[in-house]
């Protein structure tokens, strides 16, 4: 009877052991606990779990961003730049913003000579990222943004002389936009503006350099 005493209590703490290292000792397979934090659908975010930023808007910042110009929305000045060769001509464009909100410029003016006829006649422009590359340029109501413009005059008997009285304007690489106000051109009665070839600069906040290219 002594032997049994003493191997009963020895099998009552083994199962006691074995019990608590049942209930609390594998944890792999638990949810992970909650940071406090919460997605934008109110879902908590799990501790060691990460949440995607915000998607960027095409004006810049998250949610938000000026939508871009519109033709419409812009005044245009063509003045013709002086210079000692008289075959490459150069023109500063000032774009002005005339609607009643700000709007953004994105990298590039097209421009298109017109004949007498209100016929667009090329040539084909070339844009080049002079005086520096391409950018998106916010504009408030009434102010300014500007590009360079240079082309290479011809003899109007030449064939592949391209020859005009007026210049459109256009955001989208249209040819249908409306006309550019010139000064320092040729009276449209002349039809006197010919291009062989065309460049256009890129959009910039200042003057500076826009022509010295």
């Amino acid at each position: 009877m002594r032997a049994l005493t003493t191997v009963v209590p020895g099998l009552v703490l083994l199962t006691a052991l074995a019990a608590c290292s049942s209930s609390g000792g594998d944890t792999a397979g638990s949810a992970p606990t909650s940071t406090g934090a919460t997605t934008a659908a109110g879902t908590p975010i799990a501790s060691g779990t990460t949440s995607a930023a915000p998607a960027q808007s095409p004006g810049g910042s998250a949610g938000g961003g000026k939508s871009a110009c519109r033709t419409q929305d812009v005044a245009v000045t063509i003045t013709a730049q002086p210079g000692g060769d008289t075959t490459v001509q150069r023109g500063l464009v000032a774009i002005t913003n005339t609607a009643k909100s700000a709007c953004t410029l994105r990298g590039w003016l097209f421009i298109t000579l017109v004949n007498a006829a209100n016929e667009p006649v090329g040539p084909p422009a070339e844009t080049v990222e002079e005086p520096g590359p391409a950018r998106d340029i916010e504009i408030r109501p009434g102010t300014t943004a500007f590009a360079g413009l240079k082309w290479t005059t011809c003899d109007k008997a030449d064939p592949t002389c391209h020859v005009g009285n007026t210049i459109r304007y256009s955001l989208t690489r249209t040819t249908d936009g409306p006309a550019a106000k010139l000064d320092g051109f040729p009276a449209p009665e002349k039809s006197g503006i010919t291009m062989k070839s065309l460049l256009i600069g890129s959009l910039q906040p200042a003057t500076q350099g826009v022509v010295a290219w």
